[in-house]
């Protein structure tokens, strides 16, 4: 199978480089007692029976050098009428589980591969690659589609296609042969919307983009992946099939019985690799999905902190371009959560969590953790989940091996208990000021202490004067530092250095007010810059407003 490689005025205060954008009070290990606090949810769960087994690690993040931060185990491998069954162990790092629906990111990536090489187009439609699947929307009688757009790999990667959720069927289709699928697509697929406009959840619809990897890669699904991302990422514990990984360290799956002690975990037999493998086939170990984690994490960086960042992306861009793997954590298809329950009057406050499927990935946004990029997987006999901190690239992955384990609960927990212990671990480097806004932003503090109108006429946009005349600009300044009880001279304490970055075109300074009152006030300077490549100021904002 072969593959083609792919291939402003100096500022009057420098911009942080993007090294020291980085904490430099990152920790670099979790704390024992913290590692200890985590490993008590995962113990507990066990000795609860929600599941037999789990491993699980804390994955270094961004300023780290080390994949893996902490990491536990609890449990067994394989249980038999409760207990550890003959020759079997604990479950521990080296443990090897399912990570069914985890496998999704990988599908998705191999085809924004072959996007990025010119062999496909995300908008191409399904049947271009795979014949079998002419006929899904075509003279159906199906009242939903009778003015439906083709259905495309795009529709496909983001669950936007429509097809019914198949979660219980699908997780046993895993052996279904390339014969067998294109039987089933002959007879036709349930829809519950119209292609691109919701999200539904699809397993098959993965399985399809197995199907065009197949073709357009000219090469099995299962070693198109070997051959892009396990092999050069090093991930040796990960397969789509049990022959070749060392047999005891793979965990046995376990389905959950209709009794409320350790005796209802039952084993399952393993699923041969097929068609659906593409959905959740894969095996791996905590160590194998940790670089897997790295690997997509690494593209939040730019291309200097790649470098310096190591195994974490190493040979990177030449696997798939960090381009792509950011393309695949943006919330391309928004999924509904339910609401808060209502409070005393009846109404719900709103939402926990902004919620949307990428592309191989899910992404939320969580008022308290920030943006967390993820992926469950639930399989007869496992449960799995990863997921990292977007802005420190920190994250959780647990694996256990029993059905729909409670991993995500678990990992949440683990990653809230990150947050609030040890909170500079998951912190975001500060954004970045342009130069440019850096130089404008001395001149304008120069403006607003003098009134001199060299640095407006330099450094004001046309729209400025047009919005409000300078003298009106002056007078509410003045109106500004009356209200806050602070004098012209107080600005002298700004420089540009010392603004608040609130964005690359947007900073951001406050002083104080003199009296802090039952409700403390501070004084609040906003500039902002325009559009343009050399950028002048459409901007600049003095109030008072409450500390936050």
């Amino acid at each position: 199978m072969s593959r083609s490689p792919l291939a402003p005025s100096p500022a009057a205060s420098p911009a942080p480089s993007a090294a020291a954008a980085v904490p430099a009070d990152v920790p670099a290990d979790v704390p024992e007692e913290v590692r200890a606090e985590i490993a008590a949810l995962f113990e507990q769960a066990v000795a609860e029976h929600r599941t037999s087994g789990v491993t699980w690690a804390v994955i270094g993040g961004h300023a780290h050098d080390r994949p893996i931060l902490a990491h536990g185990a609890a449990g067994g491998e394989h249980l038999v009428d409760g207990a550890p069954a003959p020759g079997s162990g604990p479950m521990r790092r080296e443990s090897i589980s399912r990570i069914a629906s985890m496998t999704k990111s990988f599908t998705a990536a191999a085809i924004l591969a072959l996007r990025d090489e010119g062999r496909l187009r995300l908008d191409d439609e399904v049947a271009e690659h795979v014949p079998e699947a002419a006929g899904l929307l075509r003279g159906t009688q199906h009242p939903l589609l009778a003015d439906s757009p083709a259905l495309t790999l795009r529709h496909l990667l983001t669950m936007s296609a429509g097809l019914v959720t198949d979660t219980p069927w699908g997780d046993r289709q895993e052996a279904m042969t390339r014969e067998e699928f294109a039987g089933l697509l002959a007879e036709g697929l349930g829809f519950v919307h119209r292609p691109g406009t919701g999200f539904e959840y699809s397993n098959t619809g993965y399985a399809l983009l197995g199907r065009v990897i197949d073709e357009v890669a000219g090469a099995p699904y299962p070693q198109v992946i070997h051959d892009r991302f396990l092999r050069p990422l090093g991930m040796g514990d990960t397969a789509f099939s049990r022959e070749g990984l060392p047999e005891d360290r793979v965990a046995t799956g376990h389905r959950l019985a209709d009794r409320q002690d350790a005796t209802r975990f039952e084993a399952v037999p393993f699923d041969a690799p097929g068609v659906y493998g593409a959905m959740a086939g894969l095996y791996s170990s905590v160590d194998d999905v940790a670089r897997w984690v790295r690997f997509l994490a690494a593209a939040e960086l730019p291309p200097e902190r790649a470098a310096e960042a190591g195994a974490a992306s190493a040979g990177g861009d030449a696997l798939l371009s960090a381009a792509s793997r950011r393309e695949m954590q943006q919330a391309h298809r928004l999924q509904v959560t339910p609401p808060l329950p209502a409070g005393p009057d009846g109404v719900s406050p709103g939402f926990d969590r902004v919620r949307g499927y990428g592309m191989g990935l899910v992404v939320e946004r969580f008022v308290d953790l920030g943006e967390i990029i993820s992926h469950s997987g639930g399989y007869p006999g496992y449960g799995s989940f990863m997921a990292w901190h977007r802005g420190s690239g920190v994250g959780i992955v647990a694996l256990a091996n029993s059905k729909y384990a409670p991993a995500v609960p678990l990992g949440m927990q683990a990653l809230r208990l990150l947050a609030r212990r040890v909170p500079a671990l998951l912190t975001a480097p500060a954004p970045e000021a342009d130069p440019r806004a850096l130089e404008a932003a001395a001149a304008i503090l120069d403006w607003l202490r003098t009134g001199d109108d060299a640095p407006a006429d330099a450094w004001f946009a046309d729209s400025m004067d047009l919005d409000q005349p300078r003298e009106e600009r002056l007078r509410r300044r003045d109106a500004a530092l009356e209200a806050a009880g602070l004098r012209r001279e107080d600005l002298d304490r700004l420089s540009a250095g010392s603004a608040e970055v609130i964005g690359r075109a947007h900073l951001r300074w406050t002083l104080p007010a003199a009296d802090a009152g039952p409700t403390p006030q501070q004084l609040r300077i906003d500039l902002e810059m325009d559009p343009r490549r050399l950028a002048l100021v459409q901007a600049v904002t003095v109030r008072t407003a409450p500390v936050t």
